[in-house]
């Protein structure tokens, strides 16, 4: 009675840490660097914003492409 399937759960943990994990790292760095420039150049607040809002948005798509991608993965996985 014991879990036969460990290579393939830690191997679902660590794509799901991947397709989440590193979205997540990447908008808390350039969130945070937003806030610093925000906090160094105030008069500048729509050009700071802007910039790291596209990066923040493209790190979005990414993350839901690869979401998607997942799901497809292992929807066609369980029905191989």
């Amino acid at each position: 009675m014991g879990f036969k399937h460990w290579f393939e759960g830690l191997e679902m943990i660590g794509m799901f840490m991947v397709v989440v994990g590193l979205p997540c790292f990447f908008v808390g760095l350039w969130g945070s660097k937003m806030i610093n420039d925000l906090g160094n150049h105030p008069s500048k607040s729509a050009q700071i914003q802007t910039s790291a809002g596209w990066k923040i948005f493209l790190v979005e798509m990414v993350s839901f492409v690869l979401l998607i991608s997942l799901y497809i993965f292992l929807f066609n996985l369980q029905n191989a």
